[in-house]
């Protein structure tokens, strides 16, 4: 089993955790944590250095440290944080994942009220037991019942990423092991929609046979060859039509098992939203149709053929809906005008911005990063490292800022007719509205990410009005992930959202789509209202390493389940459009605050 600097990191810091609940040495748990920050940040291959021996060679890594990371890179586990996961109760865990409770509170509540998971917790807060431990006062205590509570709604979800992975995984077992008895295989539910959490997953899978004896066959065997996968934590039900199971990392799976005839029917229908299927069920209903998981059929009760879902949705005189624009929001009418329009794709995207360097919290090279964009085939690529203010990303001052712009000026003559590197800044929005460079700094840039990283908790009219205040600034050029949220992590900052689109569409402003998982924000539900008002998106991958810009395609799913087409994202044109566009962005609002 392999494993990448990434979860090395991660485990590092679980231990430094770990360590610090159960109270020991300081100079150890500091250790572990530091260890986790530099594997996380070092550029090279983790397992070319423990092979190479040079594990040592790296800071803060002594002989210990390195003797552990060998054992992670060669045999995927560390007895060690096993040992260590075992000393303390598993739902110590849990409490950890808490927003505002770390390892220090922790600690408190372990030793002094015996609290060892979340149950424990809600309990002596409905008690009112931790108002009377140090640290624990009114304020914190309502954060916990309000992490609590986020908590119980984000954990039975996953990311996208995660969902995408392990249903590509169990396919690819399915295909290779029992490849022969299948005809047609697909996911469905909501990862086929693209949502950007999902519940569970959902495989629908076609038998082979066409005779009804043969179908029962050749399902049971896929069945079996499915029940041997070796992520199976546990079965939850084994039936002839439907088997469901939970993987190791408690997500859960559902195959359904259907004959060939039946496949098409079975995909929409498990494909949903079910919002969708009623709002198809119930029209064509009026018109003598039935619709189900099994086929459609008219009103003598005959099933009518269908090869495809081009072909299902043209019983209907429909134009094909794109499974990701099926939630429900206008998609059947449109089908029924052909007027769904054509969405971007990934191939559309011409070039990169919202990138991150060494210059400040990126883990590569700002050449490395040029590089690996003209290993994409992009035409350019916008800088954007830390303002000012991001002390917590070693954010540039200004004469830094001119260092690298000064550096950029010389790449760009390296790389003259392969890449264009645009000069800009992530700029950090101050609590008054405010970016955290004067005029004169952000003037020598080709474009601005204004993108607020503090103060989430401010009044959802004062958040706003910082917010539209920063976009009225003459060089702002976009808007950085709109609402600050963290899927599954952290909720959204209180912001009115269709008051920010007004100001971005009265000030030609450009909303980001950030396209890291994580944050997909602006979220999809609001696209359409931004295309409405003629506010163009940028899809930016907010990349802080070479791997970063693989996320671009999250942020393509997520534009066309908002019913984006390329010509609404500034990131589909052409190096002399972008600038022309930027250009004239900064302009008009120069010219509108005279």
């Amino acid at each position: 089993m392999t494993i990448n600097k990434e979860k090395i990191a991660e485990i590092f810091e679980k231990i430094s955790e770990l360590l610090e609940i159960k109270g020991d040495n300081i100079f150890k748990i500091r250790a572990y944590l530091n260890a986790s920050r530099v594997i996380s940040q070092f550029p090279g291959n983790i397992e070319d250095a423990v092979l190479k021996g040079e594990l040592s060679k790296i800071p803060g890594i002594g002989k210990d440290l390195a003797s552990k990371i060998e054992e992670l890179v060669k045999t995927g586990r560390l007895i060690y944080y096993e040992e260590l996961k075992k000393s303390v109760p598993e739902g110590i865990f849990e409490l950890l994942k808490l927003r505002g409770l770390g390892p220090k509170k922790t600690k408190i509540l372990y030793e002094k009220l015996g609290i060892k998971n979340i149950a424990d917790l809600k309990t002596a807060l409905e008690d009112n037991k931790l108002l009377y431990l140090d640290g624990f006062g009114e304020k914190t205590v309502s954060n916990l019942i309000e992490s609590i509570k986020e908590y119980n709604n984000f954990k039975e979800r996953y990311l996208y990423p995660e969902a995408q992975l392990e249903a590509n995984l169990i396919i690819s077992y399915l295909l290779e092991a029992g490849g022969s008895l299948i005809s047609n295989i697909e996911i469905a539910g909501s990862l086929r929609r693209k949502l950007e959490t999902v519940g569970d997953i959902d495989i629908v899978v076609a038998s082979k046979s066409k005779k009804y004896e043969n179908i029962k066959t050749v399902s049971s065997a896929i069945a079996e060859v499915f029940l041997k996968y070796d992520k199976i934590a546990h079965v939850e039900s084994n039936g002839d039509t439907k088997i469901s199971i939970v993987l190791e990392n408690g997500m859960r799976v559902d195959l359904r098992l259907v004959p060939p005839e039946d496949y098409i029917y079975a995909l929409h229908h498990f494909t949903g939203s079910k919002l969708h299927n009623e709002e198809l069920r119930s029209r064509e209903k009026k018109r003598g149709y039935k619709i189900n998981e099994y086929g459609i059929y008219n009103a003598e009760h005959n099933k009518i053929a269908a090869a495809d879902e081009n072909e299902f949705y043209n019983v209907f005189n429909m134009q094909f809906i794109p499974p990701e624009l099926r939630e429900g929001t206008g998609e059947i009418e449109e089908a029924l005008k052909h007027d769904i329009p054509e969405l971007i794709n990934i191939k559309d995207i011409r070039g990169v911005f919202h990138v991150h360097t060494s210059y400040t919290d990126g883990k590569e090279s700002l050449e490395e990063m040029v590089k690996t964009a003209l290993e994409w085939g992009f035409e350019y690529i916008g800088i954007t490292d830390h303002s000012v203010s991001a002390f917590y990303a070693h954010g540039l001052s200004a004469d830094e800022l001119n260092s690298e712009i000064e550096y950029i000026d010389r790449l760009n003559k390296r790389y003259e007719g392969k890449i264009t590197i645009l000069k800009g800044i992530e700029s950090d929005i101050l609590e008054n509205g405010d970016l955290d460079y004067g005029n004169e700094t952000l003037s020598k840039l080709d474009f601005v990410i204004a993108s607020v990283h503090s103060r989430f908790n401010m009044h959802k009219e004062d958040m706003t009005a910082r917010i539209i205040k920063a976009i009225k600034n003459p060089y702002t050029t976009m808007l950085g992930h709109l609402t600050g949220r963290l899927l599954l992590e952290r909720k959204e900052y209180e912001v009115d959202i269709s008051a920010v689109i007004d100001a971005l569409s009265e000030y030609k402003t450009i909303v980001e789509l950030n396209a890291n998982p994580k944050r997909l924000d602006i979220d999809w539900r609001y696209i359409k209202e931004a295309i409405s008002k003629s506010v163009m998106l940028s899809i930016n991958p907010d990349a802080h390493n070479k791997k970063g810009f693989d996320v671009i395609e999250y942020g393509v799913n997520a534009a066309r389940k908002g019913w984006t087409t390329k010509n609404d994202v500034l990131n589909t044109y052409s190096i002399d459009e972008v600038l022309n566009k930027i250009k004239t962005i900064r302009e008009y609002k120069l010219n509108k605050t005279i």
